[in-house]
């Protein structure tokens, strides 16, 4: 007997025989259809992968049959690929299916609620309600993050002020943002007059409408999460909760002084470049139709963070890791994040991940995906890879410039450098007070938030200004 090597998955089924009952392997047609497309073999054995061949004669029959099966039982109409294969000396068939476009696809006997099925792993399940919706958008071409909810109460003139403020604010955007932006973007609808909020808005405002947009965090006594140390829960604006999380693991992990070149300076746990990147990236990806919440999960020897919902379309983890981002979830969202300077480039988040552990000599996090989600897993080190270290008990930034036990001192002098500075480059502040660039960097970030500098020019061209009041 010759045996097959590739196991079932997401994409790939096996059968022994054709079962008598057609459901048995027609949910797993609608499961390829809704999904990513796939293949179900006839003539292998699922369980041993043994090559059991499906009898020639009437072989071409038998194909018509279930090209008629699969047509006739399934809605939207699906039009299988089916052909007979040679493994050896025996004969299996092989019916491929297509990503639909028309989704859902269900078997129309069923009906939609019972008969939508979609692939888990290498396992059928039926569709639950969310992801039903998830489906019919897709079909739309509407993600959900643009979609206007139905009956969904009009928006405030304070939300609409306050969301215009906070972009124009982070964006650096030298002209007000009005709520004509919104509407343009997507952000709005307006219908006869009444203004109606996208998933997007409701996100970006804090609106508890959209109901799993918070984000966990915890600090656990061992590497499961049975004992708690700390817990906190985040809610509110998506560009403030990023922060928030952010400023927890800062805050619960170690900071170390580097003495270098007679400077002093922090060095994290985690870079701080990719410590935002990877809160952005679980905020941004992110199934929010899914009844779970983004989790960060601090042990002793790994820092966890979850983005609940597998990966989205055609994505696989080898294309994300490649930093190959052309199916994205929350397309609005992601633009309005790039707007705000929270996302610099789509898809080439992972790379600067990466990079930014390399560059500090720490090792590479470890990507875990399945059906549930995302968890990124940052290994914890017991002390950085540096020559000499004083470690500290909270986050705080020092350096050469101004009193080390006062971060504020310092950081007055690089504002004050600012405004007598206009459009003074990265590599000009590098310069002047001998910072090391994870430190500008903070300071920058620091001054920017507080809204007392503005950033403009694209990454390799980026020049600072101090932010005239009146």
């Amino acid at each position: 007997m010759e045996l097959i090597q590739s196991t079932e998955s997401y994409n790939l089924e096996y059968k022994r025989e054709i079962p008598s009952d057609n459901k048995k392997w027609l949910k797993t047609v609608v499961a390829f259809a809704n999904g990513k497309g796939g293949q179900i073999v006839f003539g292998i054995d699922d369980e041993t992968h043994t090559v059991m061949g499906v009898s020639g004669e009437e072989i071409a029959r038998t194909i018509d049959k279930l090209t008629d099966t699969i047509i006739n039982n399934c809605t939207p109409q699906i039009v299988p690929e089916v052909r007979v294969e040679n493994i050896g000396d025996k004969h299996v068939i092989v019916v491929e299916i297509e990503a639909g476009q028309n989704t859902p696809y269900y078997l129309t006997r069923d009906g939609i609620e019972r008969g939508t099925y979609i692939r888990a792993g290498a396992t059928t399940r039926v569709a639950e309600a969310y992801t039903r919706l998830e489906l019919i958008l897709k079909s739309k071409g509407i993600s959900y993050d643009q979609y206007i909810i139905p009956h969904e109460t009009p928006v405030k003139d304070t939300e609409i002020e306050a969301l215009c403020k906070d972009i124009q604010r982070y964006s650096n955007r030298g002209n007000s943002v009005t709520k004509d932006h919104l509407i343009s973007w997507g952000l709005l609808r307006d219908e006869e007059g009444i203004l109606k909020p996208s998933v997007a808005f409701n996100l970006l405002t804090g609106s508890q409408s959209v109901r799993f947009s918070r984000i966990q965090c915890g600090v656990f006594l061992g590497d499961n999460r049975v004992k708690f140390q700390d817990s906190k829960e985040f809610s509110g604006p998506l560009y403030q909760i990023i922060k928030q999380a952010e400023d927890y693991v800062l805050q619960n992990t170690r900071t170390e002084y580097v003495i270098k070149d007679i400077v002093r300076e922090e060095v994290y746990e985690i870079p701080l470049p990719a410590l935002r990147e990877i809160i952005v990236n679980a905020v941004l990806h992110r199934n929010y139709l899914y009844p779970a919440f983004i989790q960060i999960a601090i042990h002793p020897s790994k820092i966890e963070f979850f983005s609940p919902g597998g990966l989205y379309g055609s994505m696989t983890k080898e294309r994300m890791l490649r930093g190959n981002c052309s199916a994205l979830r929350n397309p609005l969202l992601a633009d309005m994040l790039q707007k705000m300077g929270m996302v610099e480039r789509w898809g080439s988040g992972i790379g600067r991940i990466f990079e930014a552990f390399a560059e500090n000599g720490l090792p590479a996090p470890e990507y875990v995906i399945d059906d549930l989600g995302v968890t990124v897993s940052v290994p914890r080190v017991k002390s950085v890879p540096q020559e000499q270290t004083l470690p500290v008990s909270n986050h705080q930034a020092v350096s050469l410039h101004g009193n080390p036990q006062n971060p504020a001192d310092s950081n007055e002098k690089l504002l004050q450098y600012i405004i007598g500075h206009p459009n003074c480059t990265y590599s000009q502040l590098l310069k002047e007070f001998g910072f090391s660039r994870r430190t500008l960097s903070y300071k920058l970030e620091k001054l920017r938030e507080k809204g007392l500098i503005v950033r403009t020019g694209a990454t390799r061209s980026t020049v600072w200004n101090a932010v005239r009041n009146g």
